[in-house]
């Protein structure tokens, strides 16, 4: 196995020759903003709450109220919170890179990759941040405090709902082609806190890698994806960010 400074070494020298990055996030990269993850051990939030009452589209039909009030408790959630250095890390890769384009693919829908400074992000999965017409019918509003229960589509009289993919729906198509063709075209595409369970955004880190892309894993655990990985780096994502963006300012120094 690699030492994790060679790998640092190794993925920083690819960097500078990337016109095109891309980096996939999920939950476990908020997890040190004190998110919880959905899966993991003991502090998984479906150790505790029913996916199909809380966080799915039939139960969203059933009672939406149920479906909306925890929602809006994860919202506040995030709300409390804030981006933490992994984020702001990869942010600060953005500015620092000499790649024509980063882009963040990401599966949380806390909306920290905007906040920390990324300009570039694809939310696959949604945003807790913001509510919209079940019907899309044009309706989309910023999720307010004062929204604190279901409520008609104010142009269509449809549900209105948070703009998050629930179990049980298919991804926004837009977006997700927008995400597939950015895999496709990366240099170098990086897997942050992911158990790579969730389909179909599981499968963009392999296009990427059969269209050419160097893939790196960053996660203190094993995934299915290890295998695949150019490099698998057993670090959370704030350390090994912080790192990579340091070394790559230091050469940028040493060059002029």
């Amino acid at each position: 196995m690699r030492s994790y400074s060679a790998d640092l070494e190794s993925v920083a020298a690819i960097l500078r020759e990337a016109r095109e990055i891309v980096v996939f996030s999920g939950a476990g990269l908020s997890a040190d903003s004190g998110i919880p993850t959905f899966r993991d051990g003991a502090t998984g939030l479906w150790n505790n709450f029913d996916p199909d009452e809380v966080a799915s589209i039939d139960g969203f039909l059933r009672q939406p109220r149920v479906v909306w009030n925890w929602l809006r408790q994860l919202k506040d959630l995030v709300d409390e919170r804030q981006p933490n250095a992994g984020h702001q890390a990869i942010a600060r890769l953005e500015e620092i890179s000499t790649a024509k384009r980063l882009t963040v693919i990401t599966q949380n829908i806390d909306g920290y990759h905007a906040r920390a400074g990324s300009a570039q992000v694809l939310e696959v999965h949604g945003t807790i941040h913001r509510l919209r017409c079940h019907q899309r019918c044009g309706f989309v509003a910023i999720w307010e405090p004062s929204a604190v229960e279901p409520f008609p589509c104010p142009n269509c009289g449809a549900p209105a709902r948070p703009d998050l993919v629930l179990f049980g729906e298919m991804l926004d198509e837009e977006v997700f082609a927008a995400a597939e063709v950015r895999s496709l075209n990366a240099d170098v595409f990086f897997c942050v806190g992911t158990s790579f369970t969730v389909q179909p955004a599981a499968h963009l880190p392999m296009w990427a890698k059969s269209a050419g892309a160097t893939m790196v894993e960053v996660n203190p655990h094993r995934t299915p994806l290890s295998a695949a990985a150019d490099y698998s780096v057993r670090s959370g994502a704030s350390q090994f960010f912080s790192a990579l963006c340091s070394t790559l300012q230091q050469e940028n120094k040493e060059n002029g």
